[in-house]
């Protein structure tokens, strides 16, 4: 082989390899240039699916915040809709009392019933009466709502535009909500007299605490604001009584003017009884439940333009309380509890315990008797 022939030979293989090299370099920048395209349409494709996103909790939120405003519009609806349907005015104070909070108890509390009187009568927690210096009478109705007569005693009230007190039995309260929702509604207060009228005298701690509270309770539920007056059934009351009145913060309220209205004894008798122990910051029981009160309605015209016509004026508990003194113990011997002087009726059947029951007589002077027989009368 010439030398030429070897020159040949070596260009065409140069030309060769020039010509596979070329082959397999242009597949290579061809994958390149994919490479870059796919990049860029996998950055767009992320960045649309970033916006959709970002979209999507935009309006999950919007729509969050609609429900929401939606729910409390609801609420406030119906909430609305339901003070419509009550047959009773709207449950507002009209009056410009200021009811206060449910007080709390006192502590320490003594364990003996004299002692307890003293600690209450001097924080004006235990009244028989308001304040001797002030011509002020509390007009108090006990055992309602009657569904006959609690709404005439209202319509007096309504009348001569005066308050009052009702001391409402718990079980009187469910049946009859909407008489005591017009009470409250016309400014007067409500009152707890316990759940069944039961003489607590011979009830447990247990039991007094329970008649109490499921009364007050109920109440709450019916008129939106918790009692902050009691008054024991038959004005009966020991220390157990007391205790239990204390831990829930209640004011226990007896009375010193009453005509006994329960038995019937004629509108002229209600009518002299109540105006011959009338007096400065006298507390009257009468009886808007637990039987027949013609008889007291009848008789409620007079007392009122009698006492009016006296000078007297005729308050709820709440402003005869927030007249008295505030240290009743130093500038008003009258808030202590007249006679005190025990007087004993003891029984053959019963033996006598060292926990008296007060309850007060037909005058409205407390007495003392032991434990389980109490001195009191019997009202419906």
């Amino acid at each position: 082989m010439s030398i030429q022939d070897i020159s040949t030979q070596d260009t065409g293989i140069q030309h060769l390899a020039i010509q596979d090299i070329g082959t397999h370099v242009l597949p290579v920048q061809r994958s390149r240039s994919k490479t870059k395209t796919n990049r860029l349409t996998l950055v767009i494709v992320l960045l649309a699916i970033l916006g959709f996103l970002g979209s999507l909790m935009l309006t999950v939120a919007a729509t969050w915040v609609d429900n929401k405003t939606d729910t409390g519009s609801i609420t406030g609806f119906r909430t609305l809709s339901h003070a419509k349907t009550l047959p009773t005015p709207p449950v507002t104070i009209r009056s410009s009392l200021k009811v206060p909070s449910t007080p709390s108890p006192i502590t320490p509390f003594p364990p003996y019933l004299w002692q307890e009187l003293a600690v209450l009568q001097s924080q004006n927690r235990f009244l028989f009466y308001g304040n001797s210096r002030l011509p002020e009478v509390a007009l108090t109705f006990d055992d309602g709502p009657n569904p006959y007569y609690t709404s005439q005693v209202l319509a007096v009230l309504q009348h001569y535009r005066i308050k009052a007190t009702f001391f409402c039995v718990g079980r009187q309260v469910a049946e009859y909500p909407d008489l005591v929702k017009q009470e409250y509604a016309a400014g007067n207060v409500v009152g707890n007299h316990s759940w069944s009228h039961p003489n607590m005298g011979l009830l447990s701690s247990s039991d007094i605490s329970t008649q109490i509270n499921l009364t007050s309770d109920v109440i709450q539920k019916t008129i939106g604001v918790r009692p902050t007056f009691f008054r024991p059934p038959y004005g009966v009351f020991n220390s157990s009584v007391l205790t239990q009145a204390n831990l829930l913060g209640l004011t226990t309220v007896i009375w010193n003017d009453e005509a006994r209205d329960w038995l019937r004894p004629g509108i002229d008798v209600i009518t002299s009884r109540i105006l011959g122990l009338a007096g400065n910051g006298a507390v009257v029981l009468l009886h808007d439940g637990g039987g027949d009160r013609s008889q007291t309605v009848a008789a409620l015209p007079t007392i009122i333009t009698t006492l009016q016509s006296q000078g007297y004026k005729f308050v709820t508990l709440q402003q005869m309380v927030n007249d008295l003194p505030k240290n009743p113990a130093a500038n008003e011997a009258s808030v202590s509890v007249p006679t005190l002087t025990p007087v004993l009726y003891p029984t053959p059947t019963v033996t006598p315990t060292s926990t008296p029951v007060i309850s007060p007589t037909p005058t409205g002077s407390p007495m003392l008797t032991p434990t389980g027989t109490p001195r009191r009368y019997t009202s419906p």
